[in-house]
């Protein structure tokens, strides 16, 4: 908690992402709103918590919200039990991460017929411009009882053939990152992640987009410069603010954000979530980089 002897400098940024760190709009919304209503919120650096920023949430300094989950349920209700309190901003741009279920993502409680019906009424609320679908991460693996190989492609002609019946054309994408973290919890947990060679993503990749460029959808790699040498991927720019200038009709500084992965090809954002304390997110994939290594 700051003090109020030591009142943090007030950062203001037209782009809020909402949360990359976290599932906010599955879990943290009353949290969000609070802080939405109070105008601010104090966001602690996560790679030094002694410095802690002060966000401004005030519709006069956020031209758009970037909104990260898995599930947009709760999102949707408080989107309409809220409304004017939303629409005081000129945008809201979603990134909605659909992969094969699998055990791997065991705290996910939703089928996917219900998400498809999120990411249409999103789509219908507020255009295709403002809908990303994710398809984040593609991660092969082994039971550790096991040589046989698994992983969470087995729907995705089926996820891609619904998400192109709502007009969206590009999907992005990337392969699990296997962080010594995410490689201990998998262990823990009964499986081992699996490193692919480049050779290996190539021949799934050219598998994968034989089925995207029947719907023409276009394959967009995040934060993966080496899966740009296959042809027909294309660089992926999760927080876009070309495309959020469309949205919210102003101009919007499209500047490198230079506080992520040197790959990454976000424009700048200010990100208000965390890792631990009340943002450890429920979901607790296997695979996820911010969770903690043993929960």
């Amino acid at each position: 908690m700051v003090k109020n002897t030591d009142i943090p400098k007030l950062v203001k940024s037209p782009i809020i992402s909402c949360s990359r760190r976290t599932d906010i709009p599955a879990f943290l919304m009353d949290w969000v709103i609070d802080k939405i209503k109070q105008g601010y919120v104090d966001v602690v650096n996560p790679f030094n918590r002694k410095q802690v920023y002060r966000v401004s949430l005030s519709p006069k300094d956020v031209k758009c919200f970037v909104w990260w989950s898995k599930n947009f349920s709760t999102w949707i209700e408080y989107y309409k039990n809220y409304n004017d309190l939303f629409k005081s901003y000129k945008g809201h741009y979603f990134q909605f991460t659909i992969n094969t279920p699998s055990e791997l993502e065991s705290n996910l409680k939703i089928s996917l017929e219900k998400r498809f019906e999120q990411f249409e009424w999103l789509v219908n609320e507020f255009g295709t411009l403002a809908v990303n679908f994710r398809y984040d991460p593609i991660i092969f693996y082994k039971s550790i009882d096991s040589d046989k190989v698994k992983h969470n492609l087995q729907q995705f002609d089926y996820i891609i053939e619904n998400i192109a019946s709502f007009g969206i054309k590009e999907m992005i994408f990337s392969f699990a990152n296997i962080y010594l973290k995410v490689k201990k919890r998998m262990l823990a947990r009964g499986n081992v992640p699996l490193e692919l060679s480049f050779k290996k993503k190539q021949e799934t990749l050219r598998k994968l987009k034989k089925v995207c460029d029947k719907f023409q959808m276009t394959m967009m790699a995040c934060c993966q410069p080496d899966l740009l040498k296959i042809d027909g991927i294309e660089q992926a720019h999760c927080i876009d603010a070309i495309k959020i200038q469309k949205i919210v009709k102003e101009e919007i500084p499209s500047l490198k954000d230079t506080g992520q992965r040197k790959d990454c090809g976000c424009h700048k954002s200010k990100d208000i979530g965390g890792y631990t304390g009340i943002f450890k997110c429920i979901h607790n994939c296997d695979y996820c980089y911010a969770s903690p290594a043993k929960r």
